[in-house]
């Protein structure tokens, strides 16, 4: 004879927080995620695949998320997530820059070369040098107008 499984289904702001039976699956109508009860009150979501997800066309920072593993999890679920701008915030980019951070030394602290107005990077311009980033590239020109070496 055969058997037939049933789902709980509804939105994702529906999905119960009490009266759950262990192992009863839930899926979520709006957003096509799946959850497993693991107790009464207690559920975890079934992650999909990340080679069968969509490409992103654009970021919204403050409003799209990045989903992390979280290594130093012990207990509880090991993904997390966190907005596209607290993570950017977290590894020290400021909004809306897309510059790479690197260090002048091996070891020193790593800053923008650029900087965030060309006067605040780690490379910065003496009296008788300027720069300037090319508009259709990421290229940055330096001139120099006089080397002094100096004297003996």
């Amino acid at each position: 004879m055969a058997q037939i499984l049933k789902l709980k289904r509804g939105n994702y702001a529906s999905l119960p927080t009490t009266g759950m039976n262990a192992g009863e699956p839930m899926v979520t109508l709006d957003r096509g995620t799946l959850h497993l009860a693991t107790g009464a009150a207690t559920k975890i979501p079934v992650v999909p695949a990340i080679d069968a997800l969509v490409t992103l066309a654009a970021i919204d920072g403050a409003n799209d998320l990045v989903m992390l593993h979280d290594y130093s999890e012990t207990t509880g679920q090991k993904e997390k997530k966190i907005t596209f701008d607290a993570f950017k915030t977290a590894l020290n980019i400021p909004a809306g820059s897309t510059d790479e951070k690197v260090a002048v030394i091996s070891g020193g602290t790593a800053g923008y070369i650029w900087g965030t107005d060309g006067t605040d990077g780690i490379v910065r311009m003496g009296t008788s040098m300027s720069w300037a980033k090319g508009a259709g590239n990421a290229f940055v020109t330096l001139d120099v107008s006089l080397v002094d070496g100096g004297t003996f």
